[in-house]
């Protein structure tokens, strides 16, 4: 178990952590850590199949195990770094060694750009645009009101881009 930084949550340590819904009748779950195959790996088990998951070898995640944690990433923060300011202190050094032969020449600086968006093609954009565009509907033109004249069935297409409405019959 992890050493707390206080009393206080030292108290707490030993305990189970339980995430609550913050809905009114909402689902409260365990964080639970399973062992498979020497991999952990944390699942969220329903109140009411704690118990279950217990028994098939779940150990509920404790504040003590999330204080161990942060107490463990901290040091490794810390050892990064001194690490990196170690290695600040030697590139220091080594760049003084290599000035006393050049001590008027600067470190080179070295610009790094990033390369441009690529913007769609003429092509690429017009089939976008035309892609918002409202499909033609076809329909056909009623028959005329008496039944004996000969004419042929036609069908329409009707087409709007911009303002422009164009209607093709067949």
């Amino acid at each position: 178990m992890a050493i707390a930084q206080s009393p206080e949550a030292m108290k707490y340590a030993p305990r189970p952590i339980l995430l609550m819904d913050p809905e009114p009748n909402g689902v409260a779950v365990m964080p639970m850590v399973f062992t498979t195959d020497g991999q952990r790996r944390i699942e969220y088990i329903p109140v009411p199949q704690i118990k279950e998951s217990m028994d098939k070898g779940g150990q509920p995640l404790r504040s003590g195990d999330i204080l161990a944690a942060l107490k463990e990433a901290s040091e490794a923060i810390n050892r990064l770094q001194e690490e990196n300011n170690r290695l600040k202190a030697e590139n220091d050094k080594l760049w003084k060694v290599a000035m006393k032969d050049a001590p008027r020449q600067e470190p080179p600086t070295v610009v790094v750009e990033q390369p441009a968006p690529q913007q769609p093609s003429p092509l690429e954009q017009y089939m976008l645009l035309r892609s918002f565009l409202p499909q033609a509907q076809p329909y056909q033109l009623p028959m005329p009101v008496n039944p004996n004249a000969n004419r042929l069935r036609t069908n329409c297409t009707t087409t709007t881009m911009g303002g422009v409405t164009t209607t093709n019959c067949n």
